[in-house]
């Protein structure tokens, strides 16, 4: 489309809009030709095209005459600190709103518990409406405009959206863009070849073009779904379900499809949601003979929900997930024009996989060969950096990085497995293997963050020794994160040193995966532990929640793409520098190995300090030649 034809365009449109606010039509101005660039390369041959484009139009001025002045006020204080996502205040947790207490009512009661641990940043896990037993934890979405009735009511998510908001909790929310339910209103239409709905999804009479697609593609749950398509006896068919049968996916190359997400987006933001996370974003977009991760229309879709999402509603920000190899992830960010018009946030995947091998290996090397090699990300852009999830921990390592070690990758990984699985020379995980590949052994690992460092095992044998470094090994993950500059996310439990969740084998729709591990029930009983200073559990949350008020009061810790990784030869040691907006630094030294260990002045470079402050502890330290660190030990130095 030419360029005065746009304009044409807009203008004809604007003249029709009754909505008079000044920042609207500016923002629509600004993001229309590029909207209308985006969306005209991936929809000019579509049936569909003009209808759906007056549609997503249409749909920008409705949502934006629905969002409350409330909303509108939050969406231009944010505007005017446009990164607020990436600042040193930030500090999130992820739950389960049945897993953390019961339902959206019970939520709002724990809320000064929240707001005791320094936590502002909510990520509720799937909250809508699913399917009874096959749904995913969740993932299988069966209306996008309705909440689980098991969590309570329309009405009691948005009291308790009301409570967040007074509280200045922000509010994350899990957006399934690449599939649905077979139970959603679409897939049963589509079922029954209803013409509409049918386009919403990949259909196929026989098999020949389901082989033809599975040439390129990843088998995502091998063992408990295995192949990319399912058939559908009742009508002889074949829909793609690149994760469990009953969870079709989505076809985008129906601009229809794209046009009812964003405006179901658009609808959550009007809630309040002031963060979305995109969820399974990679796969959003397949062609046959092509490999169906990230090609270049996924980031085309991305741009649409993003650049729509900021003329509606500019305070919201965005999440890719998107768990690729890192030169693949930071293209979720945009690349070249498109830098900061796509998503603001992405998981520190690399990173999270990586801290666990340097706690198995007791060596840093890998860690920081592997953090040089990521390219640098725009900035006001930012990383989720975490320990846990609710998914398991891949041991996607750059196979190439692991062979310059002198390394195999296979051995490497197979070493992980059995350290945090099988107890492997006296180690101290309780995790067990998930998704395993028959041919090599290789698998990717489930387990609480208590779990997997030690805690649960050296409780049930009241090793008091191995609990305190159980306890060290809790506070260096979660110490790491806090300062790494970027968005702290906290799996709920780690903060009271939840175990294993051993129950999930008694439940029919969640046994065959073990991911359910470590998604435990929180035991609040256990959680009345933190109040005693000598307890474990009193242990672990008070350290945590020192280190959380200590961030918040430290600049340096905000993400201004400051960070950098001190080279040093001491591989037990992990030294990065962060640095606030005024030149002053927090060197942040961590010492992954159970040995007491060294570090030399020479870290600190043209420095060189006779003293230095360390954040954590509240005391001077005087700078030596060469400085004691105990084992699994973090300073945090100024």
């Amino acid at each position: 489309m030419q360029q005065a034809e746009k304009l044409s365009k807009l203008n004809i449109f604007l003249e029709n809009v009754k909505v008079k606010d000044k920042n609207f039509h500016l923002r629509l101005g600004a993001n229309f030709p590029i909207i209308s660039d985006l969306y005209h390369k991936l929809y000019s041959n579509s049936p569909y095209k003009e209808e759906a484009f007056e549609s997503l139009l249409a749909s920008l001025v409705k949502n934006f005459e629905e969002r409350s002045a409330l909303q509108k006020k939050r969406d231009m204080t944010r505007i005017s600190s446009p990164n607020w996502y990436s600042s040193e205040k930030i500090v999130g947790m992820m739950l389960y709103v049945d897993l953390f207490n019961i339902d959206f009512n019970g939520l709002k009661e724990k809320i000064p518990y929240l707001l005791d641990l320094g936590i502002n940043t909510v990520h509720l896990m799937p909250f809508l409406d699913v399917p009874e037993f096959e749904n995913d934890g969740g993932y299988a979405v069966r209306n996008y405009r309705e909440v689980n009735p098991k969590f309570g009511t329309m009405e009691e998510f948005e009291a308790l959206v009301k409570e967040f908001q007074k509280n200045d909790l922000n509010l994350v929310m899990d957006f399934v863009l690449n599939h649905c339910a077979d139970q959603h209103e679409w897939a049963v239409e589509g079922r029954k070849g209803h013409p509409k709905y049918k386009d919403f999804f990949y259909f196929f009479p026989d098999r020949n073009l389901p082989n033809e697609y599975e040439k390129t593609m990843l088998d995502i749950f091998p063992d408990t779904a295995p192949g990319n398509f399912t058939y559908l006896p009742e009508n002889n068919q074949w829909v793609m379900t690149l994760f469990y049968g009953y969870q079709w996916d989505l076809n985008y190359k129906n601009p229809m499809v794209l046009v009812e997400m964003i405006d179901t987006m658009l609808f959550w933001s009007n809630k309040g949601i002031d963060i979305f996370r995109f969820d399974a974003v990679a796969y959003m977009w397949k062609e046959i003979g092509k490999f169906n991760q990230n090609l270049p229309e996924v980031h085309s879709l991305l741009q649409l929900f993003k650049l729509c999402g900021q003329i509606v509603a500019p305070g919201v920000a965005y999440i890719a997930e998107a768990i690729v190899a890192p030169e693949e992830i930071i293209k979720y960010f945009g690349e070249d024009l498109a830098q900061g018009d796509e998503c603001d946030i992405a998981y520190n995947a690399n990173f999270m996989a990586l801290s666990w091998e340097a706690l198995a290996t007791k060596s840093t090397n890998l860690l920081k060969k592997s953090m040089k090699a990521v390219p640098t990300k725009p900035r006001n852009t930012t990383w989720i950096n975490y320990a846990r999830c609710h998914d398991d921990i891949g041991l996607g390592f750059d196979d190439k990085l692991v062979s310059e070690m002198g390394l195999s990758s296979l051995q490497h990984r197979l070493y992980i497995l059995k350290h945090y699985c099988d107890g492997f020379n006296g180690s101290f995980g309780l995790g067990q293997r998930f998704m395993i590949e028959h041919e090599t052994g290789n698998a990717r690992i489930s387990g609480s963050m208590a779990a997997l460092c030690g805690f649960e095992r050296a409780v049930k044998e009241n090793n008091d020794k191995e609990i305190q470094l159980a306890i060290k090994r809790i506070n260096l993950q979660h110490a790491i994160i806090l300062s790494l500059g970027g968005l702290p996310m906290i799996y709920s439990g780690d903060e009271v040193a939840l175990p294993n969740n051993y129950e999930y084998l008694n439940d029919e729709t969640k046994k065959y995966d073990n991911r359910w591990l470590h998604r435990s029930k929180m035991d609040w009983n256990l959680v009345e532990n933190k109040d005693i200073p000598e307890s474990p559990q009193g242990q672990v949350y008070r350290k945590l929640k020192k280190m959380i008020a200590i961030r918040k009061q430290t600049n340096a810790f905000a993400d201004s793409n400051d960070l950098r990784y001190v080279d040093y030869e001491n591989s037990h040691l992990l030294i990065f520098k962060k640095t606030d907006n005024k030149g002053k630094s927090v060197y942040v030294i961590a010492n992954f190995s159970e040995y007491d260990t060294f570090f030399e002045r020479s870290i600190f470079g043209d420095l060189n300090p006779n003293k230095s402050y360390d954040l954590l502890t509240e005391t001077n330290i005087d700078i030596q030649e060469r400085n004691f660190i105990s084992a699994y030990d973090v300073l945090w130095l100024k």
